[in-house]
């Protein structure tokens, strides 16, 4: 995180932007804590993360890191003494359907690049021989 020791930060705001670099279709479902957050306190934060295996996380977002509080939306009452870093190391410390997605999304993106370039180089050769 890009915090400093003492700095009060806007958590929800760095939530948000957490939330939307986990890119589609790594969670089934990802969105910020309508009950939980409170617009007047941004020294915190909750997120709310389904996987794909159906597992859902309750997150809290400090300048302590990220945490898992809770095993359902909306749910802080199970606070975990764990903090992360990222949300994403979060998630792959916690989630094995997060790691694997991650993995298969990451995947079908080299496959694209790769055809692209492929297809690239082709034309490049086709142009050549002309």
């Amino acid at each position: 995180m890009n915090k400093i020791a003492g700095e009060q930060g806007d958590f929800l705001a760095e939530a948000q932007l957490a939330l939307d670099d986990l890119g589609d279709g790594i969670v089934a479902v990802k969105t910020l804590s309508s009950r939980l957050n409170n617009p007047e306190d941004i020294s915190k934060a909750y997120l709310n993360i389904k996987s794909n295996a159906d597992v859902e996380f309750c997150i809290e977002l400090t300048q302590e890191g990220y945490r898992i509080v809770g095993y359902h939306f909306d749910d802080n009452n199970q606070s975990s003494t764990n903090y992360y870093e990222s949300l994403q190391a979060l998630l792959t410390n916690e989630s094995k359907s997060y790691v694997d997605s991650f993995a298969r999304s990451l995947q079908q993106k080299l496959f694209a690049a790769q055809t692209k370039l492929q297809q690239n180089q082709d034309k490049d050769d086709d142009e050549y021989l002309q």
